[in-house]
């Protein structure tokens, strides 16, 4: 009996059958519904808003911080942060406090508690791809690295050392031959 009226509800479930109008109901507001659906799907304001901070990140956090923090998402009330490197994270540890509060004030509640710092490596960074260019943009392995052009030689005296060296580095032989010549002089 209890089976029965178990599968009676999921067929009541899986059929869609259109709701009936209330007789004085006019349309629908987009905010009332949008917020229906997002209870609906497993999310609710909170949720709006989170995605509203990824989407901000820049703005928010500024434009010396937003480059160094990179968001990578959050577990219940910690923040997860991701840094290029040691250094940085270390870094954005010790200005956590900061971070924190600004992301808190965008939420315009206490959201987050804490903040978890690790390194990027692999890991998806939750920002669009044309804020930020990617990492096979950044570096080109088959460009030759540049050659030094040995511009600085006319602006040094050629009998100091440093200049020297420099010619040397530049692979300018003249230079070196003009310092041979103004040193035995």
């Amino acid at each position: 009996m209890e089976r029965e009226t178990q599968n009676q509800r999921q067929r009541n479930w899986t059929r869609h059958k259109p709701r009936p109008r209330r007789k004085n109901s006019g349309p629908a507001q987009a905010g009332d519904v949008l917020s229906a659906l997002l209870a609906s799907l497993g999310g609710g304001p909170e949720r709006a808003r989170l995605s509203l901070l990824w989407q901000n990140w820049e703005p928010i956090m500024g434009p010396e911080l937003a480059p160094l923090a990179l968001p990578l998402g959050h577990h219940k009330d910690i923040l997860l942060i991701g840094a290029e490197d040691a250094m940085l994270m270390q870094e954005l540890h010790l200005m956590s406090g900061e971070i924190l509060e600004r992301v808190n004030a965008f939420m315009e509640s206490p959201f987050f508690k804490s903040i978890k710092v690790s390194l990027v490596l692999n890991k998806t960074v939750l920002r669009t791809a044309e804020s930020r260019p990617s990492t096979e943009a950044r570096i080109r392995p088959d460009a030759p690295p540049p050659r030094p052009s040995g511009s600085f030689l006319t602006k040094m005296d050629p009998a100091s050392p440093v200049a020297r060296c420099y010619a040397r580095f530049a692979g300018k032989r003249a230079a070196r031959s003009a310092a041979r010549k103004n040193a035995t002089d």
